[in-house]
C-alpha cells in the first residue's frame, strides 16, 4: 500500500497553527515570530515533507520547469551547455525536461510542441535547425523561447549565439601564420547553419591570404566516424588536386578532428610533421590527446547560464513583453601542438 503523502494539513495539525500559516513559513512569507517559523520548518522536514508541484503549479500557473531541446546527447558541446542551464534553473528552483531531435527538422518542432502541451514554462532549443519557424510558434503558443546557436535571420527572436565566423577566421589565421598553405576544410553534412558560418571563415580567411579555398569535404555528421569518413575521402583528393596530403585540415568540431586523426595515423601521416589538425569548440578530451588539439574555445557553459537567464526574463515578464535579443558570444584560440 503506498504510503500516504504528508500535507500541509499535517503540519499545521502538528504544529498547531492554520494551514496557510504553515504556507507562509515554508515559502518565506508573511509576518510571524522567528520561533514560529522555525518550528514549521522543523516539523516539515522533521517528517519529511515535499511540496507539490502540482499543487503550486495550480496557484501560481506555472509548472516551475523548463524543457531542453538538443540534436543529440552524445556531443560533449550539448552536455556542458545543459550543464550551464540546469545549474542556473536549479538556483532559481527550475526543473528541467530534456528531449533529442536526432537533426531531424520535423521532430524537433513536433518535440517543441509537445513540451508546450505538458505546460512548461519556457523552452531552451540548442543547435536548432528550424530557428526561423520559432517567430510563428512563439506567436501561437506565447511560449517563452531562447535559442542557442540556432543564427536565426532577422531579429525576431530571443537567442544565444557564439561568433563562429570569428572563431573560425582566427583558426585559418593561425595556420596561415604558421606557415601552412595548402588548408582543407572538413565539414558536417549535418551542421546547418554553424557548418555555413565555419566554412565561410575558411573561404574569406584563405582569400584574404591569396590562398585557394580549394579543398573541402563534408562528413555524414558531426561525430566521430563523420570525421574518419571525411578524411577518408579528402586524402585522395589531395593527392589528385596537389600531388600531396594537405598541410592543415580544419574541421568543423574537436569531435571530427578526433575522428580524422585516427585516419590520418592509419595512413602513416604524422601530426603535426605530416599534417595540421584543428578542431572547434575545446572539448573536455581536446587536451588529453597525442598530440593535444588546437582548437577554439567555445563559452559553453556561460551559454547555457546565459540562455536560462534570459529564459527566466521571459518567464517573469510575460505581462511585460522583452523585445527580442540576440547575444553574440566570443570564443578563445586555444593552441596547443596539433597546429
Amino acid at each position: 500500500m503506498a504510503k500516504k503523502r504528508i500535507s500541509i494539513k499535517d503540519i499545521a495539525k502538528l504544529a498547531g497553527v492554520s494551514s496557510p500559516t504553515v504556507s507562509r513559513a515554508l515559502h518565506g512569507d508573511g509576518r510571524m515570530s522567528s520561533a514560529t517559523r522555525n518550528r514549521i520548518i522543523q516539523l516539515a522536514n522533521e517528517i519529511g515533507y515535499t511540496p507539490s508541484l502540482v499543487a503550486r503549479g495550480l496557484v501560481t500557473q506555472r509548472s516551475h520547469c523548463v524543457g531542453l531541446v538538443v540534436p543529440t546527447f552524445a556531443d560533449p558541446f550539448h552536455s556542458e551547455v545543459a550543464q550551464g542551464i540546469e545549474e542556473e534553473a536549479r538556483r532559481h528552483h527550475y526543473s528541467l525536461f530534456l528531449a533529442s531531435t536526432g537533426v531531424d527538422p520535423a521532430r524537433e518542432l513536433a518535440v517543441v510542441r509537445t513540451m508546450h502541451g505538458r505546460q512548461v514554462d519556457g523552452i531552451i532549443v540548442s543547435a536548432s535547425r528550424v530557428g526561423n519557424q520559432y517567430a510563428e510558434l512563439l506567436h501561437d503558443t506565447g511560449l517563452p523561447i531562447v535559442l542557442i546557436n540556432a543564427h536565426v535571420a532577422g531579429n525576431n527572436i530571443h537567442s544565444i549565439y557564439h561568433d563562429d565566423y570569428k572563431g573560425g577566421c582566427q583558426l585559418v589565421d593561425h595556420l596561415i601564420e604558421r606557415g601552412y598553405r595548402r588548408i582543407a576544410y572538413i565539414g558536417n553534412k549535418r551542421g546547418g547553419q554553424i557548418d555555413v558560418e565555419r566554412r565561410r571563415a575558411w573561404i574569406d580567411t584563405l582569400h584574404a591570404a591569396r590562398l585557394p579555398a580549394a579543398l573541402a569535404v563534408n562528413g555524414p555528421n558531426g561525430r566521430l566516424q563523420g570525421g574518419s569518413i571525411a578524411a577518408e575521402q579528402l586524402l585522395p583528393q589531395a593527392q589528385t588536386l596537389w600531388g600531396a596530403p594537405p598541410q592543415a585540415i580544419y574541421c568543423y568540431n574537436d569531435t571530427m578532428a578526433i575522428g580524422a586523426m585516427a585516419v590520418l595515423r592509419q595512413q602513416g601521416l604524422r601530426i603535426p610533421t605530416d599534417v595540421a589538425l584543428t578542431g572547434f569548440d575545446d572539448i573536455d578530451v581536446a587536451a588529453f590527446l597525442e598530440p593535444p588539439l588546437t582548437t577554439l574555445r567555445q563559452p559553453r557553459h556561460k551559454m547555457g547560464v546565459e540562455a536560462m537567464k534570459a529564459l527566466l526574463t521571459l518567464i517573469n515578464e510575460e505581462s511585460n513583453p522583452v523585445p527580442p535579443q540576440a547575444t553574440i558570444m566570443q570564443g578563445e584560440l586555444i593552441i596547443r601542438h596539433s597546429a
